[in-house]
């Protein structure tokens, strides 16, 4: 018979990155960017138009995503886009999803 390993204790595990991303996200505007950038990238006026915020609201939270690394930037001209980038918020998913099952 063979002995599984016990895993650690999720008390032992470091996860304030994970709770610094989790606490970004917490923030329904926040949610909301991500939605829409889920389903295609978009340039700040349109995210403004859609969720009706003003443009120093929305600058704050896309600068909080992008630096929870959620999101990303690209210049085209005089306009910024913005995407999601799928594979940080995949890997979040499966920590979290890591997490739980633990």
């Amino acid at each position: 018979m063979l002995m599984r390993k016990k895993n650690k204790c999720c008390a032992a595990l470091n996860l304030d990155s994970m709770s610094n991303i989790l606490r970004t996200i917490s923030e329904s505007s926040r949610l909301k960017i991500i939605c829409l950038l889920g389903r295609k990238e978009l340039c700040v006026c349109e995210l403004m138009e859609t969720l009706k915020l003003p443009h120093n609201l929305m600058s704050h939270h896309l600068k909080s995503l992008t630096r929870a690394g959620l999101i990303s930037m690209r210049k085209a001209g005089r306009f910024r886009l913005y995407k999601l980038k799928r594979n940080n918020i995949k890997s979040l998913t499966e920590r979290f999803v890591y997490l739980l099952n633990k």
